[in-house]
């Protein structure tokens, strides 16, 4: 990310959006508990009371962050899913969108393992995290439902079950790539993920 100070916007929420989109890159950056409101208003390019005036507190900033990054990475990957109307594309495009690339991919992934470490610990964050991850899971079911629609995907799968497996097979292998384990690269991710749709949902679909 570029730690250059930026311009300071006019409006309200023109300032609260700039705050939380240098807040979340610095999460992703240094780490949730590394960020000082300090960091945050020198990116800015503005001053900690100003931070303050629409974070009362260092957490609230933290919090709302995070929150903001998943947000923005859903209503992108929404965009991007409504233009495939083939339900089997449409979810190898889902796939190749959570491969955590070096870039945004990859920040928001750094993110997103931070928001688990912290909902471990501090039950006031579980409600947004649990709400994320049934989003999550409900993209992924439908999108297994709408292939069903079409006559591609296998009538004799459960969607529920398969967008559980799914989605905890892609965050664990993305986790081992994150993580430097040896034998668990990008491309090892999409094959394990690509293999799985292949084995539940097409092999056998009439």
């Amino acid at each position: 990310m570029s730690t250059g100070t930026k311009t300071e916007p006019r409006s309200d929420e023109d300032r609260r959006v700039t705050i939380l989109d240098a807040t979340w890159q610095l999460i992703a950056e240094r780490g949730f508990h590394a960020v000082r409101i300090s960091d945050i208003a020198k990116v800015c390019g503005t001053s900690t009371g100003t931070v303050h005036y629409y974070f009362p507190g260092k957490n609230d900033v933290l919090a709302e962050a995070l929150k903001y990054c998943v947000d923005r990475a859903f209503a992108r990957q929404s965009t991007q899913l409504r233009a495939i109307h083939n339900a089997h594309e449409r979810l190898l495009k889902l796939i190749d969108m959570q491969l955590p690339r070096v870039g945004q991919v990859r920040d928001e992934w750094a993110i997103w393992l931070q928001y688990w470490a912290e909902a471990t610990i501090r039950p006031e964050f579980r409600p947004a995290h649990n709400e994320y991850y049934a989003r999550w899971q409900e993209t992924v079911r439908r999108i297994v439902q709408r292939g069903q629609r079409q006559g591609i995907f296998r009538a004799d799968a459960d969607p529920q079950v398969v967008a559980l497996r799914l989605t905890a097979l892609t965050d664990g292998a993305a986790i081992q790539v994150l993580t430097g384990v040896p034998g668990m690269t990008i491309g090892t991710m999409r094959e394990l993920l690509v293999d799985f749709v292949h084995q539940e949902l097409v092999a056998g679909a009439r």
